[in-house]
């Protein structure tokens, strides 16, 4: 294939690294296709499949709820099952959208032909930042540790029965614990740590891309100077954060389940964990910020300047001479009537976040902790609160 010298390669954000690499010699990943449906049914099957089959052999799947077995037990269903596979099928949905946000960008011309060669090599410097190893392995041992943490604490003691066996007088740590703790816990960190690097990834590939000269225009019709693409970004990670709110929710869901928590509490809960999604999804568009003001107050002046010179020579012809400073006879070219642009340009939002765009990523990230709600608090005290969390 051609080296195109006015394209970057696709950028995948998917793929490279160790474990991406791993994927394909074990054969998970075939052809072009990250192949997500039969990749999450494995790491699925390895992380919750694996622990239920040893917790029906000890007969703690099924019991009463104040015991917690495995299958009344939130917290497993909501990491091992719940988020282990939707952070495996939302790799693809994340990597399609990013991947035309950059094709985008060079597609449509918003690069001055001196700034294509930085923004290609921008995109293969955040390429090398996700084929990365010393990357991956931080990942890894951050997921181990937090294993180590899990364990310590496991053994301190726990309220799930599925995760204990009583010898004698004593208890210990389940082979299902064991293999939670050691197997799907750690792939459920990793896979969550994987994910908020590539995450930065993007998020330097913007703060790159944000400092090159472009040919952006006040009064493009998009509102945002013809990046508002880029805003939308957002939308491709819905299933990321069901999955990371799902597992947050199931630690409430527990107390919600033993009547320890009100609606103002999980109320507040969910307008905390909203606010730190809208900072997770917009810093990343900050660095657009002074790139689009700078051209919205820029673009105000100069088309204040030709509004000036509009009217003036509008009202030389029609009164013969200007009121103030008159020019005399001045000999010029018809001047257009830049108010139609000057309109346009104030309407130019710096914020690349819209309304629009946040609307389906709160309603995931309310979604898991809502479900939580209904099963024992009242749902007339619920909705109102739902419904001034998506408005805002």
């Amino acid at each position: 294939m051609v080296d195109d010298p006015n394209h970057p390669r696709p950028f995948l954000i998917a793929r490279g690294g160790p474990f991406y690499d791993l994927q394909l010699k074990a054969k998970l990943i075939r052809g072009k296709g990250l192949n997500p449906a039969v990749r999450a049914l494995v790491f699925v099957s390895l992380a919750w499949g694996v622990p239920l089959i040893l917790s029906v052999v000890a007969g703690t799947a099924l019991g009463p709820l104040a015991a917690r077995p495995f299958l009344l037990d939130p917290g497993a269903w909501a990491r091992f099952f719940l988020a282990i596979g939707l952070l495996v099928l939302a790799e693809t949905q994340i990597e399609e959208h990013l991947r035309e946000s950059v094709r985008q960008l060079f597609d449509g011309r918003l690069l001055t032909p001196k700034s294509l060669g930085l923004a290609k090599a921008a995109v293969a410097r955040a390429l090398r930042r996700r084929n990365s190893t010393p990357a991956e392995l931080i990942c890894l041992l951050l997921a181990l540790l937090a294993s180590g943490v899990l364990l310590m604490n496991d053994q301190n003691g726990t309220s799930s029965s599925w995760a204990t066996t009583i010898n004698d007088a004593s208890t210990s740590l389940s082979p299902a614990a064991w293999w939670s703790i050691i197997v799907s816990n750690t792939l459920f960190w990793f896979l969550v740590g994987r994910a908020l690097w590539r995450h930065i990834i993007w998020s330097l590939l913007l703060r790159d891309l944000s400092r090159l000269e472009t040919r952006l225009v006040a009064s493009h019709p998009d509102g945002h100077g013809g990046l508002g693409f880029i805003g939308k970004y957002p939308n491709a990670y819905v299933l990321f954060t069901v999955a990371v709110s799902g597992v947050i929710s199931a630690a409430v869901t527990h107390q919600v389940l033993h009547g320890t928590f009100t609606v103002s509490a999980l109320s507040t809960i969910m307008g905390l964990w909203l606010a730190l999604i809208f900072a997770y999804f917009g810093i990343p568009l900050i660095c657009f910020m002074r790139l689009l003001s700078d051209l919205k107050k820029s673009s105000l002046l100069a088309a204040a300047t030709r509004g000036t010179e509009y009217q003036r020579q509008a009202e030389r012809k029609t009164l013969g001479r200007n009121v103030i400073a008159d020019e005399g006879n001045v000999t010029e070219d018809e001047i257009p009537d830049p108010a139609k642009f000057y309109e346009a340009a104030k309407k130019l939002s710096p914020m690349l976040v819209t309304r629009a765009t946040l609307v389906p990523v709160s309603a995931a990230a309310l979604l898991p902790f809502a479900a939580a709600g209904f099963t024992q608090l009242p749902v007339k005290e619920l909705i109102p609160v739902l419904k001034h969390l998506l408005l805002f």
